[in-house]
């Protein structure tokens, strides 16, 4: 499946969002060859370590059933904070993941906007070592002066659900998400209304995932708009089976790649070289 040119245009001219989630560091990894942990696996841990015993078979149900916003509530609820804070941080920031072809290949697009909802500063990695620490602004929700950023020519990059350096107000579930909306809700109405006037772009995204349930179930995109939004996903994925409820749900419009089965990813790589030069293709052609 190829990139739309309507697409490449609106990267070209800074008028999309790259959403990163999951499944993009899941392309990376430490310098023992493991990967990051997914979503099914990092709840699965955080059943084991923090949870109480009676709380562990709901949990583990709501797991195998993808229902994963029901098990992080049960986990935020009942969980230990220090364990919590202390897992996320061994996982995400303590084994140094390696930036992948994917991100160097992302950074090199050079997208106005760059979001994620993981946790690890593999993008941020991968922005320093292509373009220059001076190269972006970060920001969490909690951060002053997105505004003033997004007018200036720098690129952004927001951390939309925390970090694991700072592990207090990292958002897991429904109950973390709203707390801190109700808290920052400058930033976040700032954030909903870049999502609404721009076309957005995920990228490692499951519809399933958590982090993206609470996107979706609190942003509306576009809905009946003629603009899409866009979301890379594999042939084998949930999403590809969902494709046109997808569509009619959140005028999200599915890239495709093809898998052999369900964990070969090895030409989603490839759908981002393609893009990179479908964007460079597209600024030639309209001297951008």
């Amino acid at each position: 499946m190829s990139w739309p040119e309507s697409l490449a245009r609106e990267i070209a001219e800074s008028r999309c969002i790259f959403h990163l989630g999951s499944g993009l560091s899941c392309q990376s990894v430490d310098e023992n060859g493991r990967r990051p942990l997914g979503w099914s696996v990092l709840l699965g841990e955080l059943k084991d370590r923090i949870l109480p015993a009676g709380h562990q078979a709901l949990t583990q149900s709501f797991i195998e059933e993808k229902k994963f916003l029901d098990a992080a509530e049960i986990i935020r609820t009942h969980g230990r904070q220090a364990d919590f804070n202390s897992i996320i941080t061994e996982e995400f920031f303590s084994k140094r993941f390696i930036p992948s072809v994917s991100h160097n290949t992302i950074v090199e697009i050079s997208p106005k906007i760059i979001v994620t909802t993981n946790y690890d500063s593999i993008i941020e990695s991968a922005l320093i070592d292509v373009s220059g620490n001076n190269s972006f602004h970060s920001f969490e929700y909690n951060t002053d002066g997105l505004i003033d950023a997004i007018r200036s020519p720098a690129n952004i990059l927001l951390k939309l659900h925390g970090c694991a350096q700072h592990t207090r107000n990292v958002i897991l579930s429904r109950s973390d998400y709203f707390k801190l909306r109700d808290q920052y809700n400058v930033s976040f109405e700032i954030v909903t209304s870049l999502y609404k006037i721009n076309t957005v772009l995920f990228i490692g995204c499951g519809i399933e995932d958590p982090d993206i349930n609470l996107i979706l179930e609190n942003i509306r995109l576009r809905i009946g708009s003629s603009s899409p939004s866009y979301a890379l996903v594999g042939s084998l994925s949930y999403a590809a089976k969902m494709k046109d409820s997808i569509k009619n749900q959140y005028n999200i419009e599915l890239i495709i790649y093809d898998q052999v089965d369900e964990n070969d990813h090895s030409n989603f790589e490839v759908m981002l070289i393609q893009l990179k030069d479908k964007v460079e293709e597209v600024k030639a052609k309209y001297g951008l």
